[in-house]
């Protein structure tokens, strides 16, 4: 890991030689590389077209500055920079499979598949152009191509984790959940501090309702980024469906403070609030549900379960309702819209809720 001061000093030192030597290449290129490793893509970027003034062939330097237009989002000045790079050179794997990120991008997927392909032939013991024709490919739901990419790149390098990791995720797409989990399991024993391996992992073991093995992989990940709601959300899930309810509102709490716009963490955390007899928050937590996504059958059924702890009869009365005309064959509305009638005194309603209810439980 470069330290800031290292990496001032270094900028420091490289400006100075640059005064001296203005036409010094290998220091442009050096200055830009600290610059990109700063993340300071603009700054290499006017680096790097002063050393393509000076060497207007240097496929190396249409690359990286191809890169660094990548990430500034700046798509197609990255385009036009791989496309000079593959003029000078059209036999540069590399160019071809740095277009290719392009057009993935831009979502033309031909043409993506096609660079890809092409970078293939050219370099076919690199693992790099077949991860990311898988990528694409599995971006367009083929995920037998993109599987057999997934292998190729394994193939090649059998330590390439984020292959095997990918490879896992189109596994369990199309119902192979136990190669799913080897492929996990490898890229985990790979490398162990990449956070979506964890929550791959731990979403197939909840998904088998392996719900100690879930909760262990999400930890893992909480862990890793402390400040990943995803995480958060799905240990806070994992811990709910365990009915360990105290862990679950922590977690999903802080899955609210981190991702506020995420509907089905406030939901969540209203379901704990109320398991727990903290109504007025789940109401709230319910209500920020309705704000972010609208009014939802299993959002009114809980609102109205929160509103009838609160005695505030007449709201959950309304919100029930709207539950039953929206799913009229759910047993547990109609049961709770008896129970918010008998409190109400109404006693006619009641029994009308009572008995449909039944008839829905005795349903063949």
């Amino acid at each position: 890991m470069v330290r800031r001061g290292e990496t001032a000093r270094e900028l420091s030192g490289l400006l100075k030689r640059l005064r001296s030597s203005p036409d010094d290449v290998e220091a442009l290129r050096e200055l830009a590389r600290v610059y990109k490793g700063s993340r300071r893509h603009g700054d290499a970027v006017v680096v790097l077209q002063q050393l393509l003034g000076k060497r207007p062939t240097d496929v190396d330097a249409m690359l990286e500055c191809g890169a660094c237009y990548l990430e500034l989002g700046l798509l197609d000045a990255a385009k036009m920079e791989f496309e000079r790079a593959l003029r000078a050179a059209p036999a540069s794997a590399a160019a071809h499979f740095s277009l290719g990120r392009v057009h993935e991008r831009l979502g033309s997927h031909e043409r993506a598949v096609e660079c890809h392909e092409r970078a293939i032939e050219l370099a076919p013991e690199d693992p790099e152009p077949y991860y990311r024709l898988g990528v694409t490919l599995a971006a367009a739901r083929d995920y037998e191509g993109a599987e057999r990419c997934y292998r190729n790149a394994v193939r090649v390098d059998p330590g390439c984790a984020k292959a095997r990791t990918n490879l896992g995720f189109v596994l369990d797409q199309i119902g192979r959940s136990d190669d799913a989990v080897l492929e996990l399991k490898r890229a985990i024993e790979i490398d162990p501090d990449r956070i979506e391996r964890h929550l791959n992992l731990g979403a197939i073991y909840g998904d088998r309702g392996m719900l100690a093995d879930a909760i262990n992989e999400f930890r893992k990940a909480v862990e890793i980024d402390p400040a990943s709601a995803e995480a958060h959300f799905n240990l806070g899930a994992a811990l709910l469906s365990s009915g360990m309810e105290d862990g679950a509102l922590t977690e999903l709490s802080l899955a609210t403070k981190y991702a506020p716009e995420n509907a089905e963490a406030h939901y969540a955390l209203g379901v704990v609030l109320s398991r727990k007899g903290m109504f007025g928050r789940a109401v709230a937590a319910f209500q920020r549900v309705v704000t972010l996504k609208g009014e939802t059958v299993d959002v009114s059924y809980q609102m109205g379960v929160a509103l009838t702890s609160l005695d505030r009869l007449e709201d959950a009365e309304r919100y029930l309702r709207r539950a039953a005309d929206a799913e009229p064959n759910d047993a547990r509305i109609h049961y709770q819209l008896g129970l918010v009638m008998d409190r109400l005194g109404r006693d006619g309603d009641a029994v009308a809720s009572y008995r449909r209810a039944d008839e829905l439980l005795t349903k063949p």
